[in-house]
């Protein structure tokens, strides 16, 4: 019998050390994303305690980082502002409950996430949730217990990636706005943002649908709830939006539509709309480089609208002031890009004016087993990359993306259709090419992207690319 004993308790203690050194590792060693987006977190969570008396707390993804001016709403509004936005691919609901650590009595709390399907649901990310928990763990103390499962589920990957960052002494550093030091200290993005980058004007793997129909109703009743426990508190939440790039809305997309979305949204929640919708539906000119970020002349733009909001709210009968700044134009060269016309007769093309996209592959190009991405063709950049574009290449094996890509949008699935793709060798940086959600879809599951040493530090902190890391290793 005390030997059946033993080997039970034996057993138990094999099956928890895994459990344990995983702990060890993702809780026990220094932290490792402190220099990038998701380390502005503590930061942020810092200031949201630090603040004292009533203050304005703006509650969002990475719309809020990217379009408020806090010191000049502080001065237009008469009260302390926090930008308490961050990235949508933490989920509304974690930075919900984060805010749960500093609002108090006499706090305006306005919740304005992104317009999107997966913003406005109980999405949560876990791997994304342990990267912005690094710097502080003392913010576990605010994730709901029915998040922990996926929190425990997303562990590993966590503490691994963690793990090989500090063996290696190669923390990421990402360059650019998506960078820690973009960051100001009211939690603003203040790197430079002169016009719009995005070809086109717009980022069309993400169209925006405003779709009465679509609301979540578990993300409704979890806001009531949210606005509820304000109201114990002594705050007032009220409900804004994120800036949304007029030039990316749906087809079919009326005023009707837009209408009717807003009026479902305000019916369905138990707190007052702040803001009227149509005021955030801005000229593509304001954005920088997706359809919910604004560039400097877009914030100017979204903290004035803003501030009168709240102002309204706090009783100033000042009529409104016309606040509408000359767009900023893009150069006409800035796609440009020094690199010889493609010749190989492998690409198919769709001509967009100042660019060009890929779009497929020609007979010729099917035979092949490598394939290198052109950066120009006609004179013109190559920018885009568009989904299934490499649909019928039974025989490929290798992608490669030349450093000197002009690639600004990769479209999710671009590289299904391949069945033998084992490697994508990116010898590009990340910097500056947009990739949404689904990057890998219809690609073998064994398929890899390679990127250089001086680069894998950037893939690992970037905003669009960090959530491929499972996917990405190094070439050298």
């Amino acid at each position: 019998m005390r030997k059946q004993i033993f080997v039970l308790l034996l057993s138990v203690l094999v099956l928890l050390l895994p459990v344990g050194v995983t702990a060890g590792m993702a809780l026990g060693l220094p932290a490792q994303y402190g220099e990038t987006f998701l380390g502005e977190m503590a930061v942020k969570y810092d200031r949201l305690r630090s603040v004292e008396g009533a203050k304005i707390v703006v509650v969002g993804g990475s719309s809020v980082a990217f379009g408020l001016d806090s010191a000049a709403l502080e001065e237009a509004v008469g009260m302390p502002v926090v930008n308490f936005g961050l990235y949508a691919t933490l989920g509304t609901k974690y930075m919900i409950d984060m805010s749960k650590a500093g609002i108090g009595e006499g706090d305006i709390v306005i919740l304005a996430p992104e317009t999107d399907p997966q913003t406005m649901s109980l999405y949560f990310n876990a791997e994304a949730v342990w990267q912005a928990l690094d710097q502080d763990l003392s913010m576990l103390r605010y994730i709901p217990y029915e998040n922990w499962g996926k929190l425990s589920g997303g562990l590993w990957n966590f503490a691994s990636a963690k793990f090989g960052y500090w063996k290696n002494q190669n923390a990421p550093v990402p360059e650019g706005v998506y960078a820690l030091s973009s960051f100001n200290e009211y939690g603003d993005i203040v790197y430079p943002r002169d016009f719009n980058i995005m070809v086109g004007d717009r980022d069309p793997s993400q169209l925006l649908t405003l779709d009465a129909a679509a609301l979540d109703k578990e993300y409704i009743d979890y806001v009531n709830d949210y606005a509820a426990w304000c109201a114990r508190k002594g705050a007032a939440l009220y409900y804004s939006f994120s800036p949304m790039n007029k030039g990316a809305l749906a087809e079919g997309t009326t005023e009707e539509t837009i209408l009717a979305y807003y009026t479902a949204l305000a019916s369905a929640l138990d707190f007052p709309m702040l803001s009227d919708i149509h005021d955030y539906i801005m000229d593509a000119q304001y954005f920088y480089d997706t359809n919910f970020h604004l560039n400097d002349t877009g914030v100017q733009v979204r903290t004035h609208l803003l501030a009168e909001d709240i102002l309204r709210l706090l009783g100033d009968k000042t009529p409104t002031i016309l606040f509408a700044p000359d767009a900023p134009k893009r150069p006409a060269d800035y796609f440009a890009a020094e690199a010889e016309d493609d010749t190989t007769g492998y690409f198919l093309y769709e001509d967009n004016g100042e660019t060009q996209t890929l779009v497929g592959i020609t007979e010729s190009g099917r035979e092949q087993t490598e394939l290198t991405l052109p950066v120009s063709y006609n004179g013109k950049p190559v920018t885009t990359m568009a989904e299934n574009t490499l649909a019928g290449c039974d025989k490929l094996k290798t992608v490669i993306i030349p450093r000197e890509t002009a690639f600004t949008l990769i479209f999710d699935g671009a590289f299904a259709g391949a069945p033998r793709l084992e490697r994508i060798d990116m010898q590009a940086s990340c910097s500056g090419i947009t990739v949404a959600d689904d990057l890998m879809k219809g690609t073998p599951a064994d398929c890899r992207i390679y990127v250089s040493r001086a680069y894998y530090g950037s893939f690992a902190g970037d905003y669009f690319w960090s959530e491929y890391m499972q996917y990405i290793s190094l070439a050298d």
